[in-house]
């Protein structure tokens, strides 16, 4: 029988229908304020995508991946019949890269890029009329002004590199390149879930929703172009009747990650309140610091360290892992959420965090589990109300193709390795959507998303760039 301390924490976590309709409503008005206007939090970003791919799709490009621990770096072939094939290289952004100069940020990745392409060796010939093609998968909220333009809006995921606020991106990565003298040009920038959806599409067919759920998390969807009425009537014309990036839909960028960050209707506890006060970016990003990789296993620490300091865990005994800030991550919850048994459970206390086997006790066992699944389950419920909100907002705008089943292409660490995650996401969406429109969503992991989508962002990136060049002529 669990102490009655956890009666106390349970309601932020354990969410009744109500409050899981009501997060959706609310999911909802942001979703239209970010469509309707400039500078909400939920962003709304157009990508001037006019589509996802049809799987026919052929050629060889590069592809840069920049939105975690890692720089990843692809030489993607798309080969046509829903295949495609790839060499790629990761490379560690170290703290100093990621909270120092823009400038050294970006060089370090523009050397990363050459590094590859001696090392991979990459098979891309540089064509006779300029620079090999590249797309950048940028995870970060961008004002996107152009399929190979975006403003950086502000740093996340950890990142809070000087003097790019403000910045084209695209222009900072080319201006690297050529001081490099590097034969490269970055001709699309894209988002990872647009990216994610596009691999979703190419891979298995029309994807309504690209939703990552890694690190960070974010979706993005096809939405009717004349929704976006933050463009103007002037130029949602333009782009509904021609031009470089047409089209009756365009895919956006939610940047959902920062929804509700003026705390109206998410269950913040005290643990998501310590978390976010010392964060690198307090009162932002509001849902993702609950349902991401990057801040379950310290949520899941602060609620350890409180049954800790109120002894009713490992008999009050600490640990330096327990005791230290970010000192264990999101790979502990899936290690307890997928125990199979009690010493499963105990391996994991006694590996991860360092807690010596005599102040174990059975109880505990159920505690930790308890503590997990808590703030697991939370995650895919909250994941939920997402894919939700989307699917009630695109209700009457849908394509044909999407009005019968409703593809979800998913990446990300959190929706590939915590147990049970789709599970838990399903039990929500039938509260939400009922068990028919539960029935009618597929969910499937969009491979490489991130690098696939921006390789199929240059190809129409460059597609567009050479039909610009005959209207021109």
């Amino acid at each position: 029988m669990l102490p009655d301390i956890c009666k106390d924490i349970e309601p932020n976590f354990l969410l009744c229908d109500s409050a899981l309709e009501h997060i959706v409503t609310h999911f909802r008005r942001e979703l239209e304020a970010g469509l309707a206007r400039r500078g909400e939090d939920v962003a709304m970003i157009p990508s001037f995508v006019p589509g996802v791919p049809d799987g026919t799709e052929e050629g060889t490009f590069l592809a840069l991946d920049l939105g975690g621990t890692n720089l990843r770096v692809c030489e993607v072939r798309l080969l046509g019949n829903h295949k495609f094939e790839m060499k790629q290289q990761k490379y560690k952004v170290s703290d100093d890269l990621k909270e120092g100069e823009a400038t050294v940020l970006f060089d370090y990745i523009a050397d990363s890029v050459d590094a590859f392409l001696t090392e991979i060796g990459s098979d891309i010939a540089p064509e006779k009329s300029g620079p090999m093609h590249l797309g950048f998968t940028f995870s970060f909220p961008v004002e996107q002004t152009a399929i190979n333009s975006g403003t950086l809006l502000t740093w996340t995921k950890g990142f809070n590199a000087k003097n790019a606020i403000g910045k084209d991106v695209v222009k900072l990565l080319n201006d690297a390149f050529e001081r490099k003298h590097i034969h490269v040009r970055c001709s699309a920038l894209v988002n990872d879930t647009v990216g994610t959806l596009l691999s979703r599409s190419y891979q298995h067919g029309p994807a309504l929703i690209g939703a990552i759920f890694g690190t960070g998390t974010n979706g993005a969807y096809i939405d009717k172009t004349s929704t976006v009425a933050k463009l103007g009537e002037k130029q949602i014309r333009e782009l509904e009747e021609g031009g470089e990036h047409a089209g009756a839909y365009m895919v956006i960028n939610t940047e959902w990650g920062a929804f509700d960050n003026k705390r109206q209707c998410l269950p913040v506890s005290i643990f998501d309140s310590k978390l976010d006060r010392m964060s690198i970016n307090p009162r932002k990003q509001a849902f993702e610091k609950m349902v991401s990789g990057m801040y379950l296993g310290e949520i899941t620490r602060n609620i350890l360290l409180h049954l800790i300091d109120s002894n009713v865990l490992f008999e009050g005994y600490s640990t330096a892992v327990l005791n230290e800030h970010y000192g264990f991550d999101t790979s502990f919850v899936s290690a307890v959420e997928g125990a199979e048994s009690d010493e499963d459970v105990i391996k994991a206390i006694t590996d991860i965090l360092k807690v010596k086997r005599k102040h174990i006790k059975e109880r505990d066992l159920e505690l930790v589990r308890w503590a997990t699944k808590l703030v697991a389950h939370r995650a895919a419920y909250l994941a939920a109300t997402a894919v939700a909100a989307v699917v009630q907002h695109t209700e009457k705008n849908r394509r044909e193709e999407e009005k019968e089943t409703i593809d979800v292409g998913v990446d990300g660490s959190v929706a590939q390795y915590l147990p049970r995650f789709e599970e838990n996401m399903r039990v929500a969406l039938r509260k939400l959507l009922g068990e028919d429109g539960e029935k009618r969503i597929t969910i499937g992991l969009a491979k490489d998303g991130s690098g696939v989508g921006a390789a199929l962002t240059a190809l129409q990136a460059k597609k567009a760039a050479e039909r610009s060049s005959k209207l021109s002529k």
